[in-house]
Parts: C-alpha cells; structure tokens; sequence
C-alpha cells in the first residue's frame, strides 16, 4: 500500500524473503555487525550480507560508501528547499519572520533521520551520526542555525576519512564560531569557550593534564575566524583580530607570527587530532558506542593503536574495533536509543518516506516520536552530545514508551502521509494455513533477524486471548488487530531494543 504520494518508497528485495514461512535469518556474527552499523537490519541488508559472503566484506563494502549508489538517500535533500539557503538568505527569512531558527531546526532534525530511514549507505549514516554527536551543535540554534546543513556536510565527508581532516574542518567552521563563541574571540577579548572545548570534548579530555594557561593559548589560537551573528551570518578570517606570539598548549609550541594565523591553528589541530591522549579518548567513546558501556582497556588501547599507526584514519580504527575479541563477545550488550528505536521501526516495518511537506508526513512524525520516547536529534543542551551509554536509556519510562510507539507504528495509528508501506500480502507467508506461533517466528524473522523465543510466541498469544497453537487458515484470516499486536509485539521483544 502506498500512502499519500506514488514512487520514492522501498524496492521489496529480489529474493523475497517474506515470502517463505521461515525467512532466511543472519548467522550470529553478521546480524551483530549488521545490528551495530545499521539503523535496522531489514530484508536488503540481509540480502546485501548473504551476497557479499561474510560480514567483512559487507563491512568493507560499506567503509567504502562514495562507492554504493544512494538515490533513495541522496533524494531527501530536495524535500527540504530551505536548507538550500545561503546564511544571509535564511536570516532574511527571519527578519520578515517567513520562517524562524527553529523551522530550518526542525527540517534539519526531519532530513537527519529520513536519510537514515532510506540511505544504503548505513555504516556512513551511523558514523555520521556518531561524529555529529561528538562534534556537537544543536539544530535551529539562533547562532548557528543558518551554517548547520553546511556544518552536517563536513561531517558526512569525513566521516569514514581520517578525523584530523575533519577537526580542521569542523572546529573552525562558521556553525561551531556561532554556537561557541569564536565569532567574538578577538586579541583584544579572548573568549576561551571553544578553546577549551577543543581540548575538554574533542581531543584530549580533561585526564590529559591540560591547564588554564593551555586553555588561554588555545583560544588565542582561535582568533581571527568571524561570523556576523545575527546580521547576515556572513564569514571571515579578520588578521587584525588574531593574538600574535608565541604559545603553547600541551606540547605544541609555535611562534605564530603571522596575523593570518590559519597554518598555526591547523598545525594546532592536527598536533591535538595525533595526540596520544586525544586517541585514546576517541577510542574509548568508539568502543562505548559499539561494543560496551564498559570496554575494557585492551579492545581501547587496539583501537587507539591503529587510530595513531594510521595517522587518525577512522576507517583503520573501526577495523581494528570489530576485529576485536571483545566485539564478538558483546552480543546483547548495547541497547537503542530512543531516535535509534524509531528510525529502526520505521527501517524493519518499511515503511519509507517519500516527502515531507505536511505535518501528517511520516518523515516529520518521525521526529515527534523519536520526542515522545525521550530523545529528539540534535536536541542535547550541552556541546558534550548525548551519552553513548546503554544505561542513559533504559529507564522503566523509556521502555514503556517504546513499547506503545511500537504499536503505534506497527498499525500505523498516527495515520503517516507522505509514506509507502507494503502490501500485507507481501510481508505475510505464502503458505497457509499456519499457527499463530509461526506467524510470529514469521515476523521476528522479518523485523528482528532471529527466530522467536518460545516466550515471545506465547506473550503474543496471551495478549490476543488465544492459544499459540490457534490455527490461521489464510492471509485474510489476519485482522487488522493482530496484525499490529504481532508486529508490535516482536520489536517490544528484548530483541527488540537491542542495538
């Protein structure tokens, strides 16, 4: 079925999956990988991985992603015409109050996670994610707001390079001299705020040893990169506002010299992006985010190794990472986020968006749900980004609201526009009559990648007041009510949240 609007949606894929009583499932090694480096592991991801022959090759396939063709992915962006606005353009919006920070905010958040709905491209989405989290600048922010698409494509084009190019980038970027205060950083007023959150979040951490005097020369580094704040938000490099001396941060000592100190904030960079320090905390938050809450010393110290012996190359480093023991050994140890929920839901249940021009578009409800759990994107107050701990998100409110999104995206109850959803004939078996227990094996095949636990098939069953042997003679036999109690059950599963 195809709701509110034709083409855009979901190719179902070429081996058809659904179609048998018991579709195809992942060995253990590739559906953990799968599940980690995916938003959902839907039908053409498990193709994908069964056609490329091991999950390393799938994986390689993926860190190499300009490779892989993106349409569906690539298409979003012209669903969203204002984020095409040039700085000055957007605030010329504001100023005659056609659209407000929080509108361009609220495109950007609904663009975010549409492109991790439908992109091919999944290990990039989630390192772009991962990167956006860490480099972190809030949608719709009234400092930043009209830079923060161009700010998300330096993210997106470094992402899976080496992260030394995108710290040269990013931390001089006219969005973060908004949102932390460069843009007032002069020779004549130091404002220390990025300079330290340059050491502090994005490179060493604080166990570093850095100190005031560190934190003054690396915000008088940073001087001289301007940002017309809430004029026409225009940018420059102004020589006579850059500090001129010598200084030292850590270890790093340069004459600087120049007014135009731009070679001596990027010598900065890459001098902090190789530290020892800055690649054992980089690591640290990588394997907490893909392996454990908790990693232990030696899977961090193996990928702050390859970080460093392959001069910051994040692609080295995710090797190192899943090649790990300790990866393998994480199975069940890492549990969605909120946002990661939803956009999950949305990829298992494919339901794809095609557009998001009214409020009632699934794209745009997305966002709200993703809210409604506990977690908007791009919505964390602090420039620290949101916890990378499983353990922020599994309180007893969380799990209950998860659970009745789940079914509220299973049957579609929010009434999503703008959306294609599969017929029921092809998600359901060919073969019938069959018991209600294999109809949720069925679909915890489909949605989850596994076979069912025998305590799934009968919390099913208590739920619908029947017996797990209940026999269904055909498709038709289905109602819309157990339909939506099957599909939402199975994601309400533990499985179900597991990352």
């Amino acid at each position: 079925m195809t709701t509110g609007g034709p083409s855009g949606g979901r190719a179902v894929s070429a081996t058809r999956l659904s179609s048998a009583v018991t579709p195809a499932t992942l060995s253990t090694s590739q559906h953990h990988v799968a599940s980690r480096f995916t938003f959902g592991v839907t039908e053409d991801v498990i193709a994908e991985l069964r056609a490329a022959g091991s999950w390393q090759q799938w994986f390689e396939r993926q860190l190499a992603w300009t490779r892989l063709s993106d349409p569906a992915g690539e298409r979003v962006a012209s669903w969203f015409p204002f984020l095409a606005d040039s700085p000055a353009k957007a605030w010329s919006r504001i100023t005659t109050e056609e659209r407000s920070a929080w509108d361009y905010g609220y495109d950007f958040r609904t663009a975010t996670l549409a492109r991790k709905i439908v992109s091919r491209r999944q290990v990039h989405e989630v390192m772009a994610d991962f990167w956006s989290n860490l480099l972190y600048i809030p949608a719709g922010e009234d400092r930043s707001f009209p830079w923060r698409t161009s700010f998300d494509a330096v993210i997106r084009r470094h992402a899976l390079g080496r992260f030394r190019m995108m710290l040269r980038e990013a931390v001089v970027h006219p969005a973060m001299s908004g949102w932390l205060n460069n843009s007032s950083n002069t020779k004549n007023g130091i404002n220390e705020n990025l300079g330290r959150e340059l050491l502090e979040l994005y490179t060493v951490g604080r166990p570093a040893g850095y100190d005031e005097a560190d934190v003054k020369s690396s915000a008088q580094l940073l001087t001289g990169f301007k940002v017309k704040v809430f004029d026409d938000f225009a940018d420059s490099y102004q020589p006579n506002d850059h500090y001129v001396g010598t200084v030292s941060v850590m270890g790093f000592t340069h004459p600087n010299t120049d007014p135009d100190g731009r070679a001596a904030v990027a010598a900065y960079l890459d001098y902090l992006a190789r530290h020892p320090a800055t690649a054992t905390r980089l690591a640290r938050r990588l394997c907490t985010r893909f392996v454990s809450d908790t990693p232990s010393d030696d899977v961090v110290a193996a990928v702050a190794k390859a970080y460093r012996d392959s001069d910051t190359d994040i692609r080295a480093a995710l090797r190192a990472m899943v090649r790990h023991p300790d990866f393998a050994s994480s199975v069940g140890e890492k549990v969605r986020t909120p946002t990661e929920d939803i956009v999950n839901g949305a990829r298992v249940l494919s339901m794809t968006p095609t557009g998001a021009e009214g409020d009632s578009a699934f794209a745009r409800q997305v966002v709200w749900m993703s809210n409604a759990v506990g977690q908007m994107q791009f919505d964390w107050p602090r420039p620290d980004g949101f916890p990378e701990t499983s353990s922020t998100w599994t309180s007893p409110a969380r799990v209950v609201r998860s659970w009745n999104l789940h079914y509220a995206i299973a049957g579609n109850w929010w009434g999503a526009q703008e959306v294609t959803i599969p017929s029921r004939s092809d998600l359901m078996p060919t073969t019938w009559p069959l018991t209600l227990g294999q109809l949720v094996d069925h679909q915890a095949r489909l949605l989850l990648g596994r076979e069912s636990t025998p305590a799934l098939r009968q919390g099913v069953a208590d739920l619908l007041n029947v017996t797990v042997g209940r026999s269904l003679t055909s498709a038709s036999a289905v109602s819309d009510w157990t339909w939506t109690v099957v599909r939402g059950s199975v994601l309400n599963a533990p499985e179900g949240m597991l990352r």
